[in-house]
């Protein structure tokens, strides 16, 4: 019999580090391009998952020692590999015990009509400025799950200051999926309070001061998760030279919006990106990994 308990011990079977089950009630009054019901209109709840990312790939990048082994295996590997076999085995045990579920990765390099956004992680964002609705009070495609809240609704975890998931045992280091179904599955009940404690810890670790206490600027980001900081190993002092900028990019003090981040980005092809469509991480993620050891620090994880 498919039952709660079972999800859950064939997700951990599967490789997933955590499962949570949200209530699709959860989801009410969200806009109809995030609702899990723009997918799946009889979904019941909605199964949420985590991997473990390891945190030896984020060490090395602090020392400088790898930083292309992050983006191919904490990343790509994770999202495009583990996670898509993950889903269909998980997909197939729901089908095959005559229920729906509608498999929800990250859309790494996809952007809903209006979202202006970037993903750092990848080469670039295409923004689907030109989707339609089919028919009158039906969202434009593609309807795209807000997989903060979702992790919250599933009881895995919840969103930072900077808007980072943060789940328990694993802080930031962590990857996620969903899965939207019908099946009439006993759900967990929503993530309570909150692990990050706005300590700014992450702030003052940026090179490139993308974050805030309001958040994170996700084009400021995208330049210096690519190296155009001082701190890059890779970079040469040919690096913008005659660039009347210079100076300000490196410090992190230039203010880039996603026209003057896409002219920059042919200079910062400091690791290969082409082949995979993601770009390389020559910041370490450092916002991660101070988010990380705070926690620990403070007993939280």
């Amino acid at each position: 019999m498919l039952d709660s308990a079972m999800i859950k011990s064939q997700a951990r079977k599967f490789g997933a580090a955590r499962c949570g089950i949200g209530d699709i009630a959860g989801f009410a009054g969200v806009a109809s391009g995030c609702d899990p019901k723009s997918i799946l209109p009889a979904a019941r709840c909605i199964i949420g998952c985590v991997f473990a990312v390891p945190r030896t790939l984020f060490r090395v990048m602090e020392r400088g020692r790898q930083f292309f082994n992050y983006v191919q295996t904490g990343v790509k590997v994770i999202d495009e590999e583990l996670a898509e076999v993950f889903l269909l085995r998980m997909a197939a045990l729901i089908e095959n015990a005559g229920y729906d579920a509608c498999v929800q990765r990250n859309v790494s390099n996809l952007r809903r009509k209006g979202d202006k956004s970037t993903n750092p992680e990848v080469v670039d964002t295409y923004e689907l400025a030109l989707a339609e609705a089919v028919a009158p009070g039906k969202p434009a495609p593609e309807v795209m799950l807000d997989f903060g809240l979702a992790a919250e609704v599933c009881g895995l975890g919840a969103r930072s200051m900077r808007g980072r998931v943060l789940v328990p045992e694993l802080g930031p280091f962590c990857r996620m999926v969903f899965i939207v179904t019908d099946a009439p599955l006993e759900p967990d009940a929503p993530f309570e309070g909150n692990l990050c404690d706005s300590c700014g810890e992450c702030i003052k670790a940026c090179p490139g001061h993308a974050v805030t206490p309001d958040g994170t600027d996700s084009w400021q980001c995208a330049v210096y998760y690519r190296g155009a900081h001082r701190s890059n190993p890779l970079m040469k002092e040919s690096f913008l030279a005659g660039d009347p900028r210079r100076e300000a990019i490196l410090n992190g003090d230039f203010r880039f919006d996603a026209k003057l981040a896409r002219e920059l980005y042919p200079e910062l092809d400091f690791l290969p990106s082409r082949s995979t469509g993601y770009a390389g991480c020559l910041c370490g993620r450092r916002c991660d990994t101070v988010c990380y050891r705070h926690l620990k620090a403070k007993g939280r994880l």
